[in-house]
């Protein structure tokens, strides 16, 4: 992007923090205390790719709240495996509007950049990350060559209708619009 540091911010969905975390150094999870934001974390596996965990809004009565989310966040951090890094994750709270626990956030993030950079794992992870966008563009323009061939077209649908309907498995299904579109 031209720039030495890019910030990322996603929807927070799951799939884009996926494909966020296989481009980035470092990945920031925000969380809101008391919002069911805790399962969701969970669920998604989105607390995995986390190199740190930043409760928000640890402002305007919500401090209690947000003190208790870092301690339960911290406290799942060691369920998880330890990192291929070296780094170990951790949860801390903030309030962006009183311009509280930035600065430690901050720190955070220089010192996995240290960390990363002095022990090769972040040349190590860009590597492995352009490695992984090769692949991903290969798959991507295959796919999109695939759906955009007009004798592929028409048979995708009849395709789609007769796995829907259980007439044919959804592997063999796809395999022989694989035989079609190889000209086998």
């Amino acid at each position: 992007a031209g720039y030495e540091i890019v910030l990322i911010e996603t929807v927070g969905v799951g799939q884009s923090e996926t494909l966020v975390a296989d481009m980035t150094d470092f990945f920031l999870l925000l969380m809101l205390a008391g919002a069911g934001d805790e399962l969701q974390g969970i669920k998604k596996g989105i607390m995995e790719m986390a190199d740190l965990i930043a409760i928000t809004k640890a402002d305007s009565g919500n401090e209690n709240k947000a003190k208790l989310a870092r301690i339960d966040f911290a406290n799942a951090l060691h369920l998880f495996p330890a990192s291929n890094s070296g780094w170990t994750p951790c949860a801390l709270t903030c309030s962006a509007t009183q311009k509280i626990g930035l600065d430690q956030i901050w720190q955070k993030i220089l010192e996995h950049d240290q960390l990363t950079t002095a022990n090769s794992w972040k040349e190590k992870n860009r590597k492995n990350q352009n490695i992984h966008w090769f692949r991903e563009t290969i798959k991507q323009q295959l796919e999109s060559h695939f759906f955009e061939q007009e004798h592929i077209k028409k048979q995708v649908f009849k395709q789609e209708l007769a796995v829907s309907e259980g007439k044919i498995h959804a592997v063999s299904a796809a395999m022989e619009l694989m035989e079609i579109y190889f000209g086998k």
